[in-house]
């Protein structure tokens, strides 16, 4: 069951992926953005899973699978932990500045273009940007690895590990279906929430689980 928990809370500290949020801000400031977030999260679940599928069935019979090596166990969150920690002080630091206003002569980052130059452009931004989704995702998928289930329940694993993470685009998309009207308004104030503090809660979560993970890598390493 700790395994269980600790691959929920990965896969929810994975939906505050600068990225990944950015991608989520810039779209819903599209008139139609439904079948931008579509088409992204397509390619983005199309890559993640299939990377995470390679991942956990290519660690089956190694020790790390089998959760034997407490020292490659211990190395993969303390490293993963410093990633996270590292970026989390680098996004506060950047939250705390003021955006300054784009020049018009500034070229726009691959995420503007993701969302701007229509449905086939962000598939493709949805498999580019997702090949790398953090470090999250890789610690989960050693933690997928490790559980005491078949090959399907490992699949299912994977799966739902990256449905989760994708909840930012998806969650508008199926309220888009059921209710338009009131999801245009809530995804406004959603937006105006994540231009605000997008940043500042990516960092918090970077820093919360990325502490967990350290920690979790010392317990380990003197087991």
């Amino acid at each position: 069951m700790s395994s269980w928990l600790e691959i929920l809370l990965l896969a929810v500290a994975s939906m505050f992926w600068p990225t990944l949020i950015l991608v989520v801000v810039l779209a819903l400031r599209l008139e139609h953005p439904t079948r931008i977030l579509a088409y992204f999260v397509a390619g983005g679940l199309l890559t993640t899973i299939s990377i995470g599928t390679a991942i956990v069935y290519g660690l089956e019979g190694t020790s790390v699978a089998s959760g034997s090596s407490h020292s490659v166990n211990a190395g993969v969150y303390l490293a993963a932990g410093g990633l996270s920690l590292l970026a989390a002080a680098l996004l506060y630091r950047s939250s705390r500045r003021p955006q300054k206003p784009k020049e018009p002569s500034q070229k726009p980052s691959l995420a503007q273009r993701s969302v701007e130059h229509g449905a086939a452009v962000a598939f493709g931004a949805g498999i580019v940007l997702n090949i790398v989704p953090g470090t999250f995702p890789f610690v989960a998928m050693v933690d997928i690895a490790q559980l005491d289930t078949g090959g399907a329940g490992k699949f299912a694993a994977i799966v739902l590990f990256y449905l989760v993470m994708f909840a930012f685009a998806e969650v508008p998309l199926v309220a888009y279906l059921f209710a338009p009207d009131r999801t245009i308004a809530a995804t406004t104030r959603f937006n105006e929430w994540l231009t605000r503090n997008g940043r500042l809660a990516a960092a918090i979560a970077l820093a919360v689980v990325g502490a967990y993970l350290a920690v979790r890598g010392f317990v380990q390493l003197f087991e």
